[in-house]
């Protein structure tokens, strides 16, 4: 009887270990010291998370069914480690906020998922399909999105991932309610967006089309964005060129061109990142003198590995602006004016 409730204990421990064989466990954590100076305003000194990568803990889960057809989800949560606090809660997230996504997929059809997640144009998370600038996201006024009224993360999602066709790829993306749908349909506000990505040998492109419908709930002047996003990068095998252009149009709101050309140039064990952007056009939110604007953002990073999971970074950055937003400074990590700054930080992942 002994040797049959050891051999069930084995057994059951046995299966156990099966079943969470597909499930992984993984995160990042960044933190760092950030020097900023906006115009009219002091200079601060901040223990900063997030400014490059996003810090986060998930979990992502995989089961095949046989066929060629498989299961999986990602729970996705975003926290800042220097509070402790929730990071990433747009539109009522309050947990996994960076992404909860189910998805079912087929080798030869692509995948399809449901749920919260990144927007094709992001520069963010498992569906982004952007190319073409070194910073993305990341280091605060040298990131691609600085002042250009960007789509980030939307709730209610379906979403289309092909094939990789030859290296190309499409992607379908269609938000039933941005923030919640339990409206009318025509009430809601939706996120569409369409994309192609083109990454084989050296050459990565691609070209992004997304539109965000007018949001009832908050302005009634603020009508649809519309946004489109071009990018192209080249490994030469020694460094990566790259170029971006981006234009958004919103009636009562941001109307504006913006280009950018940055490289990674790998140097002394580690990879200095270096770009420059212009952007120019007209902001309709200003009632007071000229709506006319433009802006102008460049900067440097170098990242060093100490491990394969462990980089230390720096970098420094400047932003500047004129006409109607010439006397702006900051107004939040997304609309940096006027300033510069300085960080010095160490991301690891586990």
């Amino acid at each position: 009887m002994k040797k049959i409730l050891l051999a069930l204990a084995g057994f059951a421990a046995g299966s156990a270990a099966f079943c969470t064989t597909n499930v992984t466990l993984y995160g990042i954590i960044e933190e760092g010291v950030l020097v900023q100076k906006p115009k009219h305003q002091d200079t601060t000194v901040q223990l900063k998370s997030a400014f490059d990568l996003g810090s986060r803990w998930g979990l992502r889960g995989q089961e095949d069914l046989g066929n060629g057809y498989s299961v999986g989800f990602t729970l996705e949560q975003g926290f800042s480690p220097d509070t402790g606090a929730t990071a990433n809660t747009t539109y009522g997230a309050n947990a996994f906020t960076r992404e909860t996504v189910l998805w079912i997929q087929s080798e030869s059809l692509g995948r399809l998922a449901f749920g919260r997640a990144a927007t094709l144009g992001s520069g963010l998370g498992t569906y982004d399909m952007q190319t073409g600038y070194a910073f993305m996201n990341g280091y605060g006024l040298i990131g691609w999105d600085n002042c250009m009224n960007n789509f980030l993360r939307t709730n209610n999602n379906i979403i289309y991932r092909s094939p990789n066709l030859n290296g190309w790829t499409i992607g379908l993306m269609y938000s039933n309610g941005i923030k919640d749908d339990t409206n009318k349909w025509s009430d809601n506000w939706h996120y569409y967006g369409a994309g192609v990505k083109y990454a084989k040998g050296a050459v990565k492109s691609s070209l992004i089309f997304e539109v965000e419908s007018k949001d009832k709930s908050v302005d009634p002047a603020v009508q649809a964005k519309y946004a489109l996003n071009y990018g192209i990068e080249y490994n030469t095998g020694s460094w990566t060129p790259m170029f971006t252009y981006r234009f958004v149009t919103q009636d009562k709101n941001l109307k504006a061109h913006k280009f950018g050309l940055s490289a990674i140039v790998p140097y002394a064990g580690g990879r200095f990142k270096v770009a420059a952007a212009y952007m120019f056009g007209k902001d309709e939110r200003i009632t007071v003198g000229t709506d006319k604007v433009n802006h102008w953002q460049t900067g440097v990073a170098y990242e060093y590995p100490l491990s394969k999971r462990t980089v230390l970074k720096a970098s420094a950055g400047y932003a500047g602006s004129g006409k109607g937003w010439k006397e702006y400074g900051y107004a939040n990590d997304g609309n940096i004016y006027n300033a510069w700054q300085v960080y010095a930080g160490m991301h690891h992942f586990f």
